[in-house]
This record gives C-alpha cells, sequence and structure tokens, in this order.
C-alpha cells in the first residue's frame, strides 16, 4: 500500500476544488448563524425549527428583563398592608418624685448647740432645726453696735459744727463715711449669725437627722433631708409619635396598681425636645398628696388619653422600604409582577416604618428578595408574614 502511494502521482487540481467546496460549505454555514444573508446570495437558512431570529431573540431578552432574569419568577415574602388605627390611650411607667427636696446642710463652722428637727417630722416653712455655736460672732457684735454708736455721736457734733462754721464740709463727709462702715460691719456679723441657724426653707416632710448635739460641723455637713410631698411630681417619656399630643394643663391619671390606687394629676411641663438616644419626650405632671397616699421615689402607671384624629397610616416591615434619588418606595405585587409604589412615610423605628400615603389596605408588600427584583419582575408568593406590632403599650 505504501508503495502504491508512493508511485500515484496526486491530482493537486482536485484537491484545489475539494478545499474551495469545504470553504464554501463552512462559510454558508457560518451566515446562516449570524442570521444575515449577503446581499443577492441564495445561501440556505441552516436554522433550526426552533431557532429564532435575532428581532425575536432581542424581543424575548427585553420581556425576560422586564419579568427576571430571562423570565424567572422570584418567590419573595409578602405583607399585607394594613391600617393602623390609632389607640385612644398610651400606658408607661412613671417616677413619683417630691414637688420640693432639699438637704439641709450648715453653712458655717462650730459646734452644734441646739437640734430641734426630730426624724419624720412635718415642719413649716421659717422654723428653726439647728443651731451652730455663734457665741464669738454675738460679741463681735456687741464691739460693732459700740462702735456704730460712737460714729453717730461724732457725726452728730461734726453736724453741729458744720453749721457754726467751726468744720469744714470735708469733716462732716469723713464722720457720715465712719458711721455708714460700722453699719456694715454689723450686717456682716448679722449675716455670719443667721448662717448659724438652720431653717426651713419650705413646709415639709423632714428624713432622718444626720447628726447630734455636740458634733463639730463646718460648711456643707449635711444635717436634715427635707421634702415637699403635699404635691408630687411624675416624670414619664412620651414616645415621639405622640410628642405633641399632649399640652399643659391636660388631665393625666396617674395609677398605683399594688394599692388599686389612682389619682389625676395634670401636665406642669414638657421638655422643649425630644431625646436623641430614646426619641421620647419628657412630661413632668403635678398631682395633689394632701393625704399622703402616694410616696416620693416610687413609681405609678400612667394612663395618657390622647387626642382623636390623629393620621391613620400603614405600618409596614422596615426591610421593604427602598431609598433611591427619587424618594422611598416600596414592591408591590400587581397580577403576578413587582410594582414600584412611591411612598410618604412618617415615623420609623428599627422595626417598622409608618407609610402615610402611597398605600391601599390590602396591598401585598414584598419583604424579601428586593436586590434581585425590578420593576415588572414575575413574583411568587412563598409565605405571608404576620402584622406588623410595633406598639408598646
Amino acid at each position: 500500500m505504501k508503495d502504491f502511494f508512493r508511485k500515484t502521482p496526486v491530482d493537486t487540481s482536485l484537491v484545489r476544488a475539494v478545499v474551495s467546496v469545504f470553504v464554501a460549505f463552512v462559510f454558508c454555514v457560518f451566515a446562516a448563524g449570524c442570521g444575515d444573508e449577503a446581499p443577492g446570495s441564495k445561501v440556505p437558512n441552516f436554522k433550526g425549527p426552533d431557532a429564532k431570529s435575532a428581532g425575536a431573540a432581542k424581543a424575548d431578552a427585553a420581556k425576560g428583563g422586564a419579568g427576571g432574569r430571562g423570565g424567572k419568577t422570584f418567590a419573595v415574602e409578602g405583607y399585607i398592608a394594613e391600617t393602623h388605627k390609632p389607640s385612644g390611650a398610651f400606658q408607661t411607667m412613671a417616677t413619683l418624685e417630691a414637688l420640693n427636696r432639699v438637704e439641709l446642710s450648715a453653712a458655717a463652722n462650730g459646734r452644734l448647740i441646739s437640734l430641734m428637727a426630730k426624724d419624720g417630722a412635718s415642719v413649716q416653712k421659717g422654723t428653726l432645726l439647728a443651731k451652730i455655736d455663734d457665741s464669738e460672732l454675738k460679741a463681735q457684735l456687741k464691739q460693732a453696735e459700740s462702735s456704730q454708736q460712737l460714729a453717730r455721736q461724732k457725726m452728730d457734733r461734726t453736724k453741729s459744727l458744720v453749721e457754726k462754721n467751726a468744720a469744714t464740709q470735708a469733716d462732716l463727709e469723713a464722720a457720715e463715711a465712719s458711721l455708714k462702715s460700722a453699719d456694715a460691719s454689723i450686717e456682716l456679723i448679722k449675716a455670719q449669725i443667721a448662717k448659724t441657724e438652720v431653717r426651713a426653707p419650705f413646709s415639709g416632710k423632714l428624713g432622718f437627722v444626720n447628726v447630734s448635739v455636740g458634733a463639730w460641723v463646718t460648711t456643707g455637713t449635711s444635717i436634715v433631708t427635707l421634702s415637699e410631698v403635699n404635691k408630687l411630681k411624675a416624670r414619664f417619656a412620651l414616645p415621639q409619635r405622640y410628642a405633641t399630643t399632649l399640652k399643659v394643663g391636660d388631665p393625666i391619671v396617674l395609677i398605683d396598681e399594688e394599692r388599686a390606687l389612682q389619682k389625676t394629676g395634670k401636665v406642669s411641663a414638657l421638655d422643649a425636645t425630644i431625646s436623641e438616644s430614646s426619641r421620647t419626650r419628657q412630661i413632668l405632671v403635678t398631682v395633689d398628696n394632701s393625704k399622703g397616699e402616694l410616696i416620693a421615689g416610687g413609681y405609678a402607671k400612667v394612663s395618657v388619653q390622647l387626642q382623636s384624629g390623629r393620621t391613620q397610616t400603614i405600618p409596614v416591615p422596615a426591610e421593604a422600604l427602598t431609598l433611591d434619588k427619587d424618594g422611598a418606595f416600596v414592591y408591590v405585587v400587581r397580577e403576578g409582577k413587582a410594582s414600584v409604589a412611591r411612598v410618604e412615610t412618617g415615623l420609623r423605628t428599627p422595626i417598622a416604618v409608618d407609610v402615610i400615603s402611597g398605600l391601599n389596605e390590602g396591598d401585598t408588600v414584598i419583604t424579601s428578595g428586593l436586590i434581585s427584583i425590578r420593576q415588572g419582575s414575575a413574583v411568587r408568593i412563598r409565605e405571608i408574614r404576620n402584622n406588623t406590632d410595633y406598639e408598646v403599650d
């Protein structure tokens, strides 16, 4: 066989013809695959029966982009939008405080020679509670009063001499200055004596006495605590969404559940700002406690009757909300496809967002797969989430 091929001459023209036919065949297949025919050529179309033209392929691609990648249907979670009905009352815990409370302390150094304060006693404003030794100050006062008397006599004599032209006006002015200096010395000593007395600045009830008679006290030594408990202050925090529902003078109900006691107070002050950390506003309520039914330092439940007519909102899970350059929006399901709903939002918490407008009750809001879906994406609800309730009553 090898000898046969060596001896048999090769027809090069035949080889060239075969190569030309093969190249033409490849070119036709390539042209058919591209879907374009050369102008005026009769190259047959080698597409299969299921193949599509370039225009149809582009249309399908556009449809696939609108309904998910290549027409894919996304399985997502949904949340049924429900209108949030504002409750008629808000309840929280309030801390009870004395209307006035002060730690009475010594204002001078010395030995405590008298103690009228009694543990737990009720006292009236101005009552003397403790007395520090003031014997040295009283002696200084007598000396100052003597100097004052002498200065007054000198001024009277100088005035008489001036009237007789026996003294100058300068002598009279010096005498008047000496008298004023003596008066000031007396006022200073009297002020120092007053500091040796500890008196009640307002009517109230004493706590426990911290010192005993004979003790040496210095400035700032605590004597006793005085609290005004005929009226109490109740302080509590109101969430931001209710921050403007109260005004000064509004009635507030305080409940002591342990003793089944209920009292009504009035809003006396509202904090000027909302806390940035808790997003709450501090409210101060004054309540009558003339019968001593409530104890300062304790707590009570507060029931706040909220104003009616507040805007109803639709709370949705916080993860359903998306932001772009045009604002906030959520995806809702319309006829099996994702549809963008532009919304106006109100209060936002880590759990939910209040939607003021842009949603209707009963809309199915998509809460998962938001990164993959687009406007018109085909979606299938695989699970409906429970209603979001972020109120803390």
